[in-house]
C-alpha cells in the first residue's frame, strides 16, 4: 500500500505555486503596460483601478485552475483524467518558468523606460518649481527692471488710517511709474495681495511677474508720522534696502517721504539695473494743507474702487474748499461726475452733471495744464453727451485729447479705456482692441478693459479669441455690472448662461419669455420688431431706466424697432447690430459726433462708404 502523497507535495506536482508566481508577475505586466498606455487615450483613472481590481479577484481562480487541471501535449485536460509523464510534467514546469521570466524581464524593463521618460518629462518643470525656503525660481526670466508696491499696512493706534497708508503707497507707485525703464505692477494688480501674508514676497513677486516689491507701514498719530519701506528681491527674498522716517505731520513732511522713497528705491535699484538718472523725483498730488490731502486720499480710495461716489465728492469738497488750487482733487471730483450715469449716486440731473464736470475739470487744469486725468475726463465727456445725442462736439478733438493724456500718464488705464471706446465709435476696432489690450496688460484687473477686449474681439468676428478673452475675465474676476457680449454667448450656442444673465437685475429680472429672445438672438435675420417693442414697453413700466438703460438696449438693437437710445459703440459694429447700423438713430450719431468728418481725413471703416448723393453731396452708407 503506496502513502498518500501529501498536501503541499501535491500543489507542487500540478504546478500551483508556478502558475500562482506566473499570474502575479504577468498581472504586474498588464498593468505596468495599461498604465503607459490609457493616459495616451485620455481614459480615466478608474479603468485602471477597474483592472487593478479584475486581476486581484482573478488570483484565487488561477490556483484553482491549476489545481484541477493539467497542461498535456493533446491541450489541457482535468488532473484527475491524466496520467502524466514525469519528463512531460517537467517540461510544462521550465515552460510556466520562461514564461514567468520573460513576463518579469518585460515588466521590469518597461518600468524603467517609463521612470526615465518621466524624468525627462518633468526635468522642464522642476526647473521652474519654486524653493519656497528660499524664494529662489528658475522660471520665464523676469525683467530685473521690474517692481510692485505692495499697499502699506496701517499702524495707526485705531487702525483707521487705511486710506492714508494706501495712499502713501499708491503716490509712491505714481512716482515709480513715471521712470523710463521701469516697469511697474499696476494699483489693481499688486494691492490684491493685502494681508495675503501666506504668500510670502517671492510668490508675490511671481504672480506679479516682478523681480522687486516694495512694502511697508504707516503709523500716524497725534502730531507725528513714521513711515517704514523696505526694498525686496523677490527672487532671493533678501531685502535690498530698507529706513524709517519720523517726521512731524505736515503736508511738506508727508511729500518729502514720498519723493525720498521713491529716489532712494531708484538709487537701490541702479546698482544693478540701467536706470536714466532723474534729478528729482516728485509726487503729483500736491497740497500745503495736509487736511486737505487726507481727505483727497480717502476720496480716491472711493473713486478707485467706483464706491460710494457721493461720499467721495462730499470729501473733495472739502478738500478743494482748504485748497481752491489743488489739481488732483478736482480732477477726480470732476471724474465723479462724468461717471455719474454708470457708477453714481450723486442724485443730479444729467445736464448738473455735465455742467459739473466741464467746471471741475478745467479748474484742474487752470492749476496743472498738464493733468491727464482732467484731459481725459473732458474729452470723454463730451464723447458720451454727442454719443447720447444731448451735444455736438467734433470726435476728431476728442481723439486728439485722449491720446494727450495717455502720452503725459501712460498707465492710465481709465484714460486708455475711453480712447478705446472713442476709436470705437469710429468704427476703428483695431485701433480700439490694441488700447484694450495695453490697457489690459498693464492691469489685468481693471474690469473695463477686461470686458471692452471680448467685445472688440467678438465685432471682429474673431470669436475664438473672443470666447478666450472672456474666460480669462471671469477667472480673473474682471467683470463688472453683469456684463455680457450676447453675440458672443449666440455664437458658441450657450443658451443657458445667456438666458441667466438676462433674468439678472441690470437686464430683464422678471420678465417672462427669456426663451423667445433667446431664438431672436440665434436668428437676428428674422422679423423680431414686435418682441423688441413689448420687451422695451415693459422694460419701461417695470425698470429702472437710470440702471438698466444701456444693457437693455445693447440686448434689443439687433431685434430692430425703435433706437431711442444708443448701443455700446464696440457693440454697433459688430455683425448682429446691422440693423441698428442702418437706423436714423445710427445717422443722427455720426453726424453729431462729426464721425463722417472724421471718416473722410482718416478712411471709412469696412461697413461704411462714401457715397455723393443726387444733388452731388458728400455722404455715407453702412451695412
Amino acid at each position: 500500500m503506496t502513502a498518500r502523497p501529501s498536501f503541499w507535495s501535491e500543489l507542487k506536482r500540478r504546478n500551483v505555486f508556478r502558475v500562482g508566481l506566473f499570474y502575479i508577475v504577468s498581472a504586474w505586466l498588464v498593468l505596468q503596460v495599461a498604465e503607459t498606455l490609457l493616459p495616451i487615450f485620455d481614459v480615466s483613472d478608474g479603468a485602471l483601478r477597474a483592472i487593478v481590481l479584475v486581476l486581484a479577484l482573478g488570483f484565487v481562480p488561477a490556483l484553482v485552475f491549476a489545481w484541477v487541471f493539467e497542461l498535456t501535449p493533446d491541450g489541457i485536460k482535468r488532473d484527475k483524467d491524466v496520467r502524466t509523464d514525469p519528463a512531460v510534467k517537467q517540461q510544462t514546469s521550465q515552460k510556466l518558468n520562461w514564461a514567468t521570466l520573460i513576463a518579469a524581464v518585460l515588466a521590469i524593463g518597461l518600468l524603467a523606460a517609463d521612470r526615465l521618460l518621466s524624468r525627462s518629462d518633468s526635468a522642464p518643470a522642476l526647473a521652474t518649481t519654486p524653493d519656497r525656503s528660499t524664494g529662489a525660481t528658475e522660471g520665464p526670466a523676469i525683467d530685473p527692471a521690474s517692481i510692485a508696491v505692495l499697499p502699506f499696512e496701517d499702524l495707526s493706534p485705531n487702525g483707521d488710517q487705511g486710506y492714508f497708508s494706501d495712499g502713501i503707497a499708491e503716490e509712491i507707485l505714481n512716482v515709480l511709474v513715471r521712470i523710463d525703464g521701469l516697469e511697474v505692477a499696476s494699483r489693481t494688480s499688486a494691492f490684491r495681495f493685502r494681508d495675503r501674508d501666506d504668500v510670502g514676497i517671492p510668490g508675490i513677486a511671481r504672480e506679479l511677474e516682478v523681480r522687486h516689491v516694495l512694502e511697508g507701514s504707516v503709523r500716524k498719530a497725534g502730531d507725528a508720522i513714521r513711515v517704514t519701506a523696505q526694498l525686496i528681491d523677490g527672487e532671493s527674498d533678501k531685502h535690498l534696502w530698507s529706513d524709517t522716517y519720523d517726521r512731524s505731520l505736515t503736508a511738506e513732511n508727508v511729500f518729502a517721504i514720498q519723493d525720498e522713497i521713491a529716489t532712494a528705491i531708484v538709487d537701490a535699484l541702479r546698482s544693478s539695473i540701467a536706470l536714466p538718472v532723474d534729478d528729482g523725483l516728485e509726487v503729483g498730488a500736491r497740497t500745503d494743507s495736509l487736511d486737505a490731502y487726507e481727505l483727497y486720499l480717502e476720496a480716491r480710495a472711493l473713486y478707485n474702487a467706483r464706491n460710494r461716489m457721493g461720499r467721495a465728492d462730499e470729501l473733495l469738497a472739502r478738500a478743494v474748499e482748504l485748497d481752491p488750487e489743488f489739481a488732483a482733487a478736482w480732477a477726480i471730483r470732476a471724474a465723479i461726475y462724468m461717471l455719474d450715469d454708470e457708477y453714481g449716486d450723486l442724485g443730479v440731473s444729467r445736464d448738473v452733471s455735465v455742467a459739473r464736470f466741464e467746471e471741475y475739470a478745467a479748474a484742474a487744469l487752470t492749476h496743472d495744464p498738464d493733468n491727464a486725468l482732467a484731459i481725459a475726463v473732458l474729452a470723454f465727456g463730451r464723447q458720451t453727451e454727442a454719443r447720447f445725442g444731448r451735444a455736438r462736439h467734433d470726435i476728431s478733438q476728442i481723439v486728439d485729447d485722449l491720446e494727450r493724456a495717455i502720452a503725459l500718464d501712460p498707465k492710465n488705464a481709465s484714460a486708455r479705456n475711453w480712447l478705446g471706446v472713442t476709436y470705437g465709435e469710429t468704427g476703428e476696432l483695431e485701433a480700439a482692441l490694441a488700447q484694450f489690450q495695453a490697457c489690459n496688460d498693464d492691469d489685468p484687473y481693471y474690469a473695463p478693459c477686461a470686458e471692452n477686449v471680448y467685445d472688440t474681439l467678438t465685432s471682429l468676428g474673431r470669436m475664438d479669441e473672443a470666447l478666450a478673452a472672456y474666460l480669462r475675465a471671469l477667472d480673473a474676476g474682471a467683470t463688472t455690472d453683469e456684463w455680457v457680449n450676447p453675440s458672443l454667448l449666440a455664437h458658441f450656442d450657450l443658451k443657458a448662461h445667456f438666458m441667466f444673465v438676462t433674468n439678472q437685475s441690470l437686464y430683464l429680472p422678471g420678465w417672462r419669455r427669456h426663451g423667445e429672445l433667446w431664438t431672436a438672438w440665434k436668428n437676428l435675420d428674422g422679423d423680431h420688431e414686435t418682441l423688441a417693442g413689448e420687451i422695451r414697453s415693459w422694460a419701461d413700466q417695470h425698470l429702472d431706466p437710470s440702471g438698466s438703460t444701456s444693457h437693455v438696449v445693447n440686448l434689443l438693437a439687433p431685434l430692430g424697432g425703435s433706437f431711442d437710445l444708443a448701443p455700446f459703440s464696440i457693440l454697433i459694429w459688430g455683425e448682429g447690430y446691422g440693423k441698428y447700423r442702418q437706423s436714423p438713430e445710427f445717422r443722427r450719431r455720426v453726424q453729431d459726433l462729426e464721425i463722417h468728418a472724421y471718416w473722410r481725413e482718416h478712411g471709412f471703416p469696412p461697413q461704411c462708404r462714401a457715397i455723393v448723393t443726387t444733388t452731388g453731396e458728400e455722404d455715407f452708407e453702412c451695412e
